[in-house]
């Protein structure tokens, strides 16, 4: 065992009291196998009752993502980051906090709910919430894991698995899309294309639309603006702009898909080409 205590220094603000922002740290006793959601449950339960975080009510388990904060300065789920010594906890976004380590988030667009025992919602249907929301939830649980795997195996290894299985995941959501358009024409895929939206996901400029040719310049990302927020950005493309070519494969390989520029990649937009082939 590393240490008896570890020192644990916490952003603390509360914006109906305090001026500014400040830290305080507290003594922790250490445990082996301890994450750094234990040792914020125990400065609450033993040492100061003022303090406010997503505790374990959220899930506990990595899935939801509500406690997701920065970790000495790396962004990650709080319940499934290990403490190994000294650490400082913060919230993703400073310019969000509601108090302390909580922070405004944008509420999912109409999602599927249920009252719950507590008095909230629960939402029964994952498809309910948009896609850009469930992005970052897997952004936040991938990178740390991605991250641990290229210390343990290698960057080009790593990246390379990681690659075939998010392709993989990309070729059946473009089945399972062909399935819910109830078919794979241009016109299916047009209108399929909304779920990438949902939530705000996108804006785009349609450039030309016919039965067989559109073109699209995506003018915002927020799946971009997401990765960069918590400093996931060597990762964005990978997790993000990599499934799309999978996606139409498994869409229709007859649309042929073309692109040259990102704005995960700093381009000002995304030129998104898609035509059908000839038929032979």
């Amino acid at each position: 065992m590393p240490h008896d205590t570890i020192k644990v220094k916490v952003f603390r603000f509360d914006p109906s009291v305090d001026a500014k922002p400040y830290y305080k740290t507290y003594e922790v006793p250490f445990e082996e196998g301890m994450s750094a959601m234990d040792a914020l449950d125990y400065i609450y339960q033993n040492q100061d009752g003022t303090l406010a975080y997503y505790d374990h009510a959220g899930c506990s388990l990595g899935i939801c993502g509500r406690c997701a904060g920065k970790v000495n300065g790396k962004p990650g789920l709080v319940c499934q980051t290990p403490v190994k010594g000294d650490i400082t906890v913060e919230p993703l976004s400073q310019e969000k906090v509601l108090k302390d380590l909580v922070i405004e988030r944008e509420a999912a667009a109409q999602p599927k709910e249920t009252p719950a025992e507590s008095g909230g919602t629960v939402v029964q249907d994952i498809n309910a919430v948009p896609l850009v929301i469930r992005r970052e939830i897997e952004a936040l649980i991938a990178a740390p894991l991605i991250e641990a795997f290229i210390e343990e195996f290698g960057r080009e290894r790593t990246l390379s698995v990681t690659e075939k299985v998010i392709k993989s995941l990309a070729r059946r959501m473009g089945e399972l899309l062909k399935m819910a358009a109830g078919g794979d024409s241009m016109e299916h895929f047009q209108k399929a294309m909304s779920v990438f939206g949902q939530g705000g996901g996108q804006e785009s400029e349609i450039v030309e639309a016919t039965p067989r040719k559109v073109s699209i310049n995506i003018v915002r990302c927020k799946y971009a603006e997401m990765y960069r927020e918590h400093g996931l950005e060597e990762f964005g493309y990978l997790l993000s702009c990599g499934r799309d070519f999978a996606l139409m494969e498994g869409f229709n390989p007859k649309i042929r898909f073309t692109r040259s520029q990102t704005i995960m990649e700093g381009a000002p937009f995304c030129d998104f080409r898609f035509s059908m082939e000839e038929e032979e």
